[in-house]
């Protein structure tokens, strides 16, 4: 494949380099997606589009762990092993790979799906919203203050002040500069 479409800050190196990538892409995104759920924030989290992509290009530099959050060495070297470069990253003998890594050391793969889930629900018919949060009547039927704010009366309102930027060295094929393919900025 060769398109560019997805997040940045979960996007393989090698899908911007765009000249070719396979299924190991999506690894090196569950790696981001583990980084975050550990961490509390993705890696390459930039406030622009072009510092994601240099951060992702720059992985080796980049992909650093917090020392104030506190990980398991099993859970870093698995991130370290989806976020690497394609060829050696885990994965790219098959799932059982990824699945015989120490941080899964325990888990019951044959019988994973008939594990009981963490919290028990009991749907009692097809219209059972009783594993919801409750939510008192009172309070949403309460009337809405009239406020000094002006009545919109198209709904083209939400959209005030929205803009969009198409980034195009990021989307177009053949854009990206020789030295930026190195993964040197």
């Amino acid at each position: 494949a060769y398109s560019t479409v997805g997040t940045p800050d979960y996007i393989a190196p090698e899908v911007f380099m765009q000249t070719g990538y396979n299924k190991l892409c999506d690894w090196w995104s569950l790696g981001v997606i583990m980084y975050e759920m550990l961490i509390g924030y993705p890696p390459f989290c930039s406030e622009t589009p072009q510092e994601t992509y240099r951060k992702v290009m720059n992985w080796k530099e980049t992909l650093v762990f917090p020392p104030e959050v506190p990980i398991s060495e099993k859970a870093k070297d698995l991130i370290l092993r989806f976020c690497t470069d394609s060829e050696n990253r885990i994965g790219s003998n098959g799932v059982e790979e990824i699945k015989s890594h120490p941080f899964f050391e325990g888990v019951d793969w044959g019988h994973i799906r008939e594990r009981p889930a963490a919290i028990p629900i009991e749907i009692k018919s097809i219209d059972d919203t009783s594993n919801f949060d409750e939510f008192p009547e009172s309070d949403i039927l309460q009337p809405v203050p009239n406020t000094t704010e002006p009545d919109y009366k198209s709904k083209d309102w939400v959209f005030l002040n929205y803009t969009y930027k198409r980034f195009e060295g990021l989307t177009q094929r053949g854009s990206i500069p020789t030295y930026m393919k190195a993964g040197k900025l």
